[in-house]
């Protein structure tokens, strides 16, 4: 090879090679951290995962282990993309099947400006830039955008759990054991014997149900909707949260009221007994009573708590995926 081109043409070509090799292999590492860092967010919120009975070492090599997998099944072409958007696969991308906040990364990805009208986008003008942040700021931000997506996801599957902590206070309130309070390790935080208990049998089943792979598919799912470099939190996803913590409390007070329930029926009994034997000690009498009816209707009530976390968490996930990924439209954009 040497006898036939001079040295003179071969350097360049060498020069241009070794080039284009640790261009493409930066370039990996660079997907590499961005994915570690979206995978992230979700192991600081998500439950489960987000425990400190977990080690942190624990979680830093779940993380790697899985930035190591997904890293080289990425899509790298826009096509993918274009397919997953295209919901009614009419092989053309419609205003319709954007939201409002894809429409404006796509403007600002096609000079400021989408096709006006009815004119719909085509796969060969649907094109993602994978390269190199200009700076490093704007590295920081990018990385921010993807540690958010993963942290929004894991906090709306946590928003839901922590409704049996509020179901446990409320219980404890009515059977008098509300004047203990142990160290919950999942919230970091201390609360009631009942909340704690119920939140620890809320992620039990959590996991029997498969609900940390559910939030790792949702995670893996946006990488196809919204590539490395491209997250973003919209304003979609904040309303779905407060919408969660709005089904959060109602989800507390199903969990809570045959209890409350049953200790209004056992304080208006003793009343009447107290009105009615006035030698009996009704608040001495009543605490033991109350907490062994407590006990008992909890126990009765555990299948359906059960039942209701079975259907409400992982219809809560897809719902909190599916608007991350901006397929499926927000609440204020229906």
């Amino acid at each position: 090879m040497h006898g036939l081109l001079p040295q003179s043409l071969l350097n360049p070509l060498v020069d241009w090679t070794g080039e284009q090799l640790l261009r493409g292999a930066l370039l990996h590492f660079f997907s590499f951290t961005l994915v570690v860092i979206r995978l992230s967010g979700l192991m600081t919120t998500a439950p489960g995962f987000s425990s400190s009975s977990v080690p942190i070492n624990i979680r830093i090599l779940l993380v790697l282990v899985m930035a190591f997998l997904i890293t080289p099944a990425l899509p790298w072409t826009s096509q993918v993309t274009f397919q997953r958007l295209d919901t009614n696969r009419s092989g053309r991308l419609e205003r319709e099947e954007l939201s409002h906040h894809w429409q404006e990364r796509l403007a600002e990805l096609h000079g400021g400006t989408l096709p006006a009208g009815d004119i719909t986008l085509a796969p060969e003008d649907f094109r993602l830039v994978h390269d190199f942040p200009p700076s490093l700021l704007d590295y920081l931000w990018i990385g921010i955008g993807e540690f958010a997506l993963g942290l929004v996801l894991g906090l709306g599957a946590m928003t839901i759990l922590s409704g049996l902590q509020l179901a446990g206070q409320l219980i404890d309130q009515q059977t008098g054991l509300s004047l203990g309070e142990v160290f919950n390790p999942d919230l970091d935080t201390a609360g009631s014997m009942t909340g704690t208990t119920l939140h620890m049998f809320g992620v039990t089943v959590f996991l029997i149900l498969g609900g940390h792979l559910l939030v790792v598919k949702a995670l893996v799912d946006t990488f196809h909707t919204l590539p490395l470099g491209q997250a973003f939190v919209s304003v979609g996803a904040i309303e779905l949260l407060s919408e969660l913590v709005h089904q959060s409390l109602v989800f507390a007070l199903q969990v809570s009221a045959p209890l409350l329930a049953t200790m209004s029926l056992v304080g208006l009994a003793m009343g009447f007994l107290g009105h009615t034997v006035p030698q009996i000690n009704v608040l001495v009498v009543g605490f033991p009573i109350r907490v062994l009816v407590g006990f008992f209707v909890l126990g009765l009530a555990m299948t359906g708590t059960g039942e209701a976390i079975a259907g409400t968490v992982p219809a809560a996930i897809e719902h909190l995926g599916s608007v991350l990924s901006g397929i499926e439209p927000s609440p204020s954009e229906l």
